[in-house]
């Protein structure tokens, strides 16, 4: 670590300096690292030290060798160590048989013997030898001694030198040394002699007369037909080749040639063959078969068309692997399966295009991109990528305001949107909604608020409370839904939205005031039997 300052400022008090817990934190790093040094982290060593510069004597002090170095230690410094003190103080000496250690200050002596002689001059040992042993360039002559053949090379002596110096064989006598490419053996005694040990060439003239047959031990040729049945032809006798209806021989040098013409069917013992149920005559073309039936390993190539329509019929398409799909441009609209990868394929002429099935993901789609995807994310278009990619949804969280057609203003616990026709409208008020359809032209009948077991009677009465709100949307094409203050009467318009409303979308609302009268009236505009009492409380 670097040497920390505390910084104190530019001048007394002008806040630019650090402030005491930063200081402090400096004296306490340099004091660690000093202690850490120079102690163990706590207390500081005592006595003297000695630094890489410093020039000390060291006593009392063990210096392991294996991961320190002492260079330039003249042996007028080192007095005198003990043998005990070396990693080796012995040098072995080993001879052809047997060594001996000797230890650092012992006397090693190199003795001669047998012609043998050693001197010592200052650092240096010399061994020499006298005129009684041999050498490899001296002349000596040799006596009483005896010399293995077996380890031992004797050359250049001469035939005369020798007891013998001929060999005889069959009468033929040959100094050693010499050559007779044609010896003139005589055989005439060499009783039982192998003829396996004759090499050379016979000649024809060498030959007198010929060799009966009876003196090979291979004089004929057996031949064997169809049925098994044997002839032996002698060598010197005439072998003769006869063909039959058809068949046609000739001969020429070294060779026998045999022809089949034509063969009719009729004399062949089988002249057809049964494809499936089919039996087609030899020479014949079949086109079609019925009940054939391939099994095992067997395949149907070329052009034709397989036509299965039975039930159970099963041909498969498996693969052992992508890469081992057929050329797609080869098979176009074949249907093809990936056992390995359990991916279904389909060629379009142009390579194998992948089949998305009920286990397949939406990143399959090659124009999804699902890199990086993470919860929340969606999937926006790129053009320029021509794919999609995921992202984080654009402009954060939505609020229910942000929806054009919806309008609230600090809403409340308790309040609800409400269509009012263009757009969703706050409101705090409690709301009750009946269906209002038609009996002809007689009645309306009412489903909704208060008739939970389905559609009304004809014309009911309905009871609604001050202070609330009623939509009354009327299904009835042609009958005019109006609110009334009697029957017959004018139309009852406080609180009232869209009164005499009809159709599809016909909606009276309905906001019944505090000051509204105990008893008001429902009646169709258009026909006066569809009338009914409606009682405020």
């Amino acid at each position: 670590m670097t040497k920390q300052t505390i910084n104190r400022g530019t001048s007394a008090n002008d806040g630019t300096g650090d402030n005491l817990r930063a200081g402090a934190a400096k004296v306490n790093e340099n004091f660690d690292e000093i202690y850490g040094v120079l102690g163990d982290g706590v207390t500081l060593l005592s006595g003297d030290y000695i630094t890489t510069s410093s020039t000390s004597i060291i006593t009392n002090k063990s210096i392991n060798g294996s991961n320190n170095t002492l260079t330039n230690i003249p042996s007028s410094a080192l007095g005198s160590l003990p043998n005990t003190k070396l990693d080796n103080s012995t040098i072995t000496v080993t001879g052809d048989t047997g060594s001996h250690a000797i230890d650092l200050g012992d006397t090693l002596t190199v003795e001669g013997s047998n012609g043998i002689a050693t001197t010592v001059t200052a650092d240096k040992v010399s061994i020499a030898i006298d005129g009684t042993v041999l050498t490899e360039d001296s002349s000596d002559v040799l006596t009483n001694k005896t010399i293995s053949g077996s380890t031992n090379t004797i050359t250049s002596i001469a035939n005369a030198s020798l007891t013998n110096s001929t060999v005889s064989y069959g009468g033929v006598s040959l100094a050693l040394g010499a050559t007779d490419a044609t010896p003139a053996f005589d055989l005439a005694d060499a009783t039982n002699y192998p003829t396996s040990s004759l090499s050379g060439t016979i000649t024809n003239t060498q030959l007198a007369g010929s060799i009966a047959n009876d003196k090979l031990t291979n004089n004929k040729i057996t031949i064997v037909d169809q049925t098994s049945a044997t002839q032996d032809i002698n060598l010197g006798t005439n072998l003769e080749i006869v063909g039959g209806s058809g068949i046609t021989t000739a001969s020429a040098p070294n060779k026998i040639t045999i022809n089949a013409s034509s063969i009719s069917n009729s004399a062949l013992d089988n002249s057809s063959v049964t494809i499936g149920s089919t039996e087609v005559n030899l020479g014949s073309t079949l086109s079609t078969t019925a009940n054939l039936n391939l099994t095992g390993t067997s395949s149907v190539s070329g052009t034709g068309t397989v036509d299965l329509t039975g039930a159970g019929s099963k041909i498969r398409f498996d693969f052992a692997g992508y890469g081992t799909l057929p050329t797609a441009s080869t098979y176009v609209g074949m249907y093809a399966y990936d056992s390995t990868g359990n991916r279904p394929y389909y060629s379009s002429g142009a390579g194998w295009v992948r089949i998305l099935d009920e286990n397949s993901s939406v990143q399959d789609h090659t124009d999804v991109n699902m890199s990086g995807v993470a919860d929340g994310n969606v999937l926006t278009w790129s053009s320029a990528q021509g794919r999609f990619n995921v992202s984080a949804p654009a402009g954060g969280s939505v609020a229910i305001n942000d929806i054009t057609d919806v309008t609230v203003t600090s809403p409340k616990k308790g309040d609800t949107l409400v269509y009012g026709g263009s757009g969703w409208i706050q409101t705090n008020t409690p709301i009750s909604q009946f269906v209002v359809t038609a009996n002809g032209s007689s009645a309306y009948r009412f489903s909704g608020a208060g008739f939970p077991e389905g559609t009304s009677s004809d014309n009911p009465d309905l009871h609604l409370k001050k202070g609330q709100t009623y939509y009354f949307r009327n299904t009835s094409s042609g009958h005019p839904f109006e609110i009334r203050s009697s029957s017959g009467g004018s139309a009852y318009n406080d609180g009232v939205t869209d009164n005499n409303a009809s159709g599809s979308s016909g909606v009276v609302i309905f906001h019944v005031p505090f000051d509204a009268p105990a008893t008001l009236y429902y009646q169709c505009s258009s026909h006066a039997a569809m009338l009914g009492t409606i009682n405020i409380t």
